[in-house]
């Protein structure tokens, strides 16, 4: 099984565990310290490097960007986590290699190492300094989710109403000259319909799911999902529960159903994973990395291998294919 989840927020967890006292971080509640030992390799998290042993795997992790930080300090927390992925890299050089191109992840996976995509969630990472775009670059991200749920320098999440900026416009064009890709997951519907009009590359959104079967401003609209499909883009199916039903503790046939639903709107080539491991609350039967083989066999019985295949890698490889080919 090869397996290409598209979000998780692992890395930020793990060091605010190290850096913030708890309850300063959204990842750790009021009196909770995660054990110092936790690190990539063996931590008590959903992702953890020794129980992926086995899986041929490529894991975009997030450096997660809080609402509250801008300018210097989003940027000095950028770098924070930024140093703190790349201790983890090496201190795991024998099972994890940073990629940024297909032909790397290939190289990896070959290698017998689970393959690292870095990615950025919240444009606040720039500090309102469009050659900050560059830094990115050199970090190696491949993805900036262009919002958390609040409004920065760029645009607003799905807890506010307002749009783009004119700097968040220059960014996104920033952003594609430089072979960074836009995501839309925790962007409202005015900056979905915004960005619609005035971006050149495909976007996608790493982590969401389908409104029409739950009605969550974190889903995308059927329009929205159509839009993605037709720009050759990319949408990573949310394990989190409360994205996938009312239901505290929703079983396969929850998950199937926004996978059903995406299908029905041509989504075959374009649906993938975006788990929002170690960010979110999952169903007890997803409750960690080691279970995506257990979800690979419900979605071979319910849509077919050659579903599941995509499902997992295919579609997420591929269009990181036609990104580097400069569609």
């Amino acid at each position: 099984m090869f397996l290409f989840d598209l979000h998780c927020d692992t890395v930020g967890r793990l060091h605010d565990s190290i850096c913030f006292k708890p309850g300063e971080s959204v990842f750790l509640t009021k009196g909770e310290r995660l054990p110092e030992t936790d690190t990539l390799l063996h931590n008590h998290g959903h992702l953890a490097l020794d129980r992926m042993a086995g899986i041929d795997w490529c894991q975009c992790f997030a450096i997660f960007m809080p609402d509250q930080y801008r300018g210097p300090d989003a940027i000095a927390y950028f770098e924070s986590c930024y140093r703190y992925f790349q201790t983890q890299l090496a201190q795991n050089a024998g099972r994890l290699a940073q990629v940024q191109t297909v032909g790397q992840l290939k190289s990896a996976l070959s290698e017998g190492k689970a393959a690292a995509m870095l990615t950025v969630e919240g444009g606040s990472a720039l500090g309102g300094d469009l050659s900050r775009v560059g830094r990115l670059a050199e970090c190696g991200v491949r993805i900036v989710t262009l919002t958390w749920n609040g409004e920065n320098e760029l645009a607003s999440g799905n807890a506010t109403t307002h749009g783009f900026s004119g700097f968040g416009r220059e960014a996104v064009a920033e952003f594609e000259r430089a072979g960074i890709v836009a995501d839309v997951s925790h962007l409202n519907d005015r900056g979905f319909e915004e960005l619609a009009g005035f971006a050149r590359r495909p976007f996608i959104a790493t982590h969401s799911d389908a409104r029409s079967v739950h009605n969550h401003p974190r889903n995308l609209t059927d329009d929205q999902f159509r839009h993605i499909v037709s720009i050759g883009g990319l949408v990573g199916l949310n394990f989190c529960v409360h994205f996938l039903s009312d239901d505290p503790d929703p079983a396969f046939p929850r998950l199937a159903a926004h996978l059903e639903r995406f299908l029905r709107l041509g989504g075959e080539d374009v649906v993938a994973l975006g788990s929002d491991f170690d960010g979110c609350d999952v169903p007890s039967w997803l409750g960690s990395g080691e279970k995506f083989p257990d979800l690979y066999r419900e979605v071979c019985g319910g849509f077919g291998q050659g579903i599941a295949d995509k499902l997992f890698f295919t579609n997420a490889a591929d269009f990181f294919a036609r990104w580097e080919g400069g569609m």
